[in-house]
């Protein structure tokens, strides 16, 4: 679709937002959510075998497929500031998979990264992402936690942690400290790409900015990039709110790159793992519709314990993603939220079997990691990322039944202890703060995971 076209589409969207139906936010999730998930669930018979972690059914897929795409034509999106309904045709949604460029290029200089779709049991290369993902951190701290990131070679981009406060003052969503923090995050995340000897490269941003005012104040001139990986979401459960809405235009009307990510929530509205696989698919379709990033996330969240390495989420979202990569060139991501933290073994075997089971699946993007579900300061470091990043790259090539085979042996090493919710430890006690270097005792466990890892038969 060329510009001008793309443009004009674009404000369609925003029509839709003001001129839709009006309905109640509790009819919508109840109603256009719950109910009608539950009808599609059982329309086409989606279902699998519990003791599976990896699926392996290409009409399965293509069945969890055609009922998001259902879920995603009679339900669309509902605008949380207007009230109102947000609708795609079938055939209006269909154009905007038909748009979808062969690849995509993040990033300048040294630092370009291409993108590019994946199908299930793909031997094609695999992009990696490393970042705290918004776990807040303290000013102090923040540049060497983005360099042990930014120095890791797997790793094509990183993406920002948050500010706890900005030059000592507190920040507030939607106030002037809001567009202040986020000026100091692109300064800082620029200097640690910098010591990293990485200066080129892509900066996931502006992870500071809750409201579309940090985000439109720091992507200019000085601040973020154009070429960085800007972000606009929707909410749970298929909600969009104007000030991501007021993101998109912005990204649209300068040309910046841009991520799409959206939370549906494992035991909430959807239901269990059968409801999110067909809510992941409307999600996916549906954030291309709406919000026209070029990577895409659907990033669900265990509704207790916030992760999504739950053994019964891993083959929803397996399943979610095939329907996805098997029928469309839709560049999908997946994103490892652990309940382990830094400096446990839990990490790093919820981060193998995520990994894993998501690559064979024909994600583009492999995402990591939000360490201790990003809810402990500072809890966050490189070589997490770096573990998650091996582990992706381990899985290109490998089939979904083998996949299946490894994931079936990890997910019993950390299953059990999932509610103990061991956070590890912070930055500074896993890392030199100086040296920028993981510890002794942190290197020392992430060797001895990565060799039980090849022992399963992951060759990382």
């Amino acid at each position: 679709m060329d510009k001008a076209k793309y443009y004009d589409y674009m404000l369609s969207v925003l029509d839709k937002a003001e001129n839709g139906p009006v309905i109640e936010e509790k009819e919508w999730d109840r109603q256009y959510i719950n109910k009608e998930i539950k009808r599609l669930i059982k329309k086409y018979d989606v279902q699998w075998d519990a003791e599976t972690m990896v699926p392996n059914d290409d009409a399965l897929a293509d069945r969890v497929f055609e009922a998001g795409m259902e879920l995603a034509t009679n339900t669309g999106i509902y605008c949380i500031d207007t009230k109102r309904q947000m609708k795609w045709t079938l055939d209006e949604l269909q154009m905007v998979i038909d748009s979808t460029p062969t690849e995509e290029v993040l990033g300048s200089g040294e630092g370009k990264v291409t993108i590019r779709p994946r199908r299930p049991d793909d031997d094609s290369p695999i992009v990696c992402v490393g970042g705290p993902y918004g776990t807040q951190v303290p000013e102090e701290l923040y540049i060497p936690i983005m360099q042990s990131y930014a120095q890791e070679k797997i790793i094509d981009w990183i993406d920002d942690a948050s500010l706890i406060s900005t030059h000592g003052r507190p920040i507030r969503a939607g106030s002037p400290w809001e567009a202040v923090a986020c000026w100091q995050e692109a300064q800082m995340s620029k200097e640690a790409i910098r010591r990293a000897g990485r200066p080129d490269m892509p900066i996931g941003a502006a992870e500071n900015s809750p409201s579309a005012i940090g985000e439109l104040s720091s992507c200019t001139e000085g601040g973020f990039r154009l070429t960085d990986w800007h972000h606009a979401c929707l909410v749970s459960e298929l909600k969009v709110p104007y000030a991501e809405l007021t993101k998109a235009m912005h990204y649209v009307h300068t040309g910046a790159s841009y991520h799409n990510f959206y939370n549906t929530i494992f035991g909430g509205y959807v239901g269990g793992g059968d409801g999110m696989a067909v809510a992941i698919v409307a999600g996916l379709v549906l954030m291309k519709a709406c919000l026209g990033g070029m990577t895409l996330n659907p990033g669900p969240s265990h509704a207790h314990l916030s992760c999504n390495t739950f053994p019964a989420m891993i083959p929803s979202q397996s399943i979610g993603h095939q329907g996805v990569t098997r029928n469309t060139n839709l560049f999908t991501s997946a994103f490892t939220r652990p309940v382990g933290g830094p400096g446990t073994k839990d990490i790093l075997y919820e981060s193998a079997a995520f990994a894993v089971s998501s690559v064979v699946s024909g994600i583009s993007v492999m995402e990591g990691t939000q360490a201790a579900t990003g809810r402990f300061t500072a809890h966050v470091s490189g070589l997490e990322a770096r573990f998650n990043a091996e582990a992706a790259h381990a899985a290109v090539g490998m089939s979904r039944k083998k996949a299946d085979e490894i994931v079936q042996k990890i997910v019993p090493l950390y299953a059990d202890q999932q509610h103990l919710m061991n956070k590890g430890k912070p930055f500074n006690k896993v890392y030199n703060v100086e040296t920028v270097q993981p510890t002794a005792e942190w290197l020392g466990i992430y060797d001895e995971v990565r060799k039980e890892m090849n022992d399963l038969g992951l060759k990382m």
